[in-house]
């Protein structure tokens, strides 16, 4: 039997003359602590503006998975739909199918970078720049030292995004002629740290760690702890929790990117209620990130880490 989860239903009492229903589908599931920051935005957001708001998503990253549960919240005929543009080929056709029944979409966390006449034509994305996040990323390391050698840890491979910021982090050290590979680690925290383990077993050399988000992150962290590689293999990385704060401070992690998560939960919420009501969108990109958290800023950030909110 399929295992699906929904992840979060809010529903909230509504007396004023209005009230509507939205979905957010995305490919998270709770194992990622990043969604849970997300589920807070839309819960904010929900309450905030008197709507109901459900959360649907795998409980481990699986696309077949994924894209059932946007076809069952499109069968839903819901006020508004909220979708991570994980694969964009295959979403295109029950997007556009969800668009055509009047269902106004708007994209989050990882946008349809095809070209203008493929792309779907959702209302507005909120996110990051994934594949600014990876330059960002590469040159921020660069500015620490020059590496002999980078792994970038990759835990959902084929996920658009995350495959964007690979490509950003490859493309920047490989005009340094630095060698760089990318890994498979699963969202397997224990795979992960073995698969890490053995990487750096074959090539020993390696002493760059490039995470793609906390999933990648903690398992890193932990085989340098471990392994008593601190200040010898150093770590970059992608996303934010409490985890990886401390780990900045400790000169465990040398970096962090920040997408400010929390406003691709809560904006998409607010932007289809305007638009119901009052036919009020913003149009392109909404970008949430990228922006550096490192020993600099670290402190203020973490606050609201703490808080949920990032």
């Amino acid at each position: 039997m399929k295992r699906f989860v929904t992840l979060l239903v809010i529903a909230v009492s509504v007396v004023a003359a209005f009230s509507y229903t939205f979905y957010v589908v995305s490919h998270g599931g709770p194992a990622d602590p990043f969604w849970g920051v997300v589920m807070k935005g839309v819960k904010d957001a929900a309450t905030k503006f008197g709507v109901d708001a459900v959360y649907l998503g795998p409980e481990k990253f699986s696309l077949k998975e994924f894209i059932d549960l946007v076809n069952s919240a499109i069968v839903k005929k819901p006020d508004g739909l909220v979708v991570t543009i994980t694969n964009p080929v295959a979403l295109d056709e029950p997007l556009r199918k969800a668009i055509e029944m009047g269902i106004p979409v708007v994209a989050i966390n990882v946008p349809d970078d095809r070209s203008a006449d493929e792309k779907i034509p959702y209302l507005c994305y909120v996110g990051m720049n994934e594949y600014l996040a990876g330059v960002y990323a590469a040159r921020r390391m660069l500015q620490e030292f020059t590496p002999k050698r980078a792994v970038v840890a990759i835990h959902e491979p084929g996920h658009a995004g995350l495959e964007a910021r690979a490509k950003g982090i490859t493309d920047v050290l490989a005009e340094k002629k630095i060698p760089v590979e990318k890994l498979d680690i699963t969202t397997d925290p224990t795979k992960a740290l073995t698969l890490l383990k053995s990487y750096l077993t074959k090539y020993p050399e390696t002493n760059a760690i490039f995470t793609l988000g906390p999933l990648g992150a903690h398992p890193a962290i932990q085989l340098v702890e471990e392994e008593k590689l601190v200040g010898k293999v150093k770590i970059g990385a992608i996303d934010l929790t409490t985890r990886i704060t401390d780990a900045i401070k400790q000169g465990v992690v040398v970096f962090t990117i920040d997408q400010q998560q929390y406003l691709q939960g809560y904006l998409p919420i607010v932007f289809l209620y305007l638009y119901k009501e009052f036919g009020l969108i913003p149009h392109e990109d909404i970008l949430t990130g990228p922006s550096i958290v490192d020993k600099t800023n670290v402190d203020i950030v973490e606050k609201t880490v703490q808080l949920g909110y990032r």
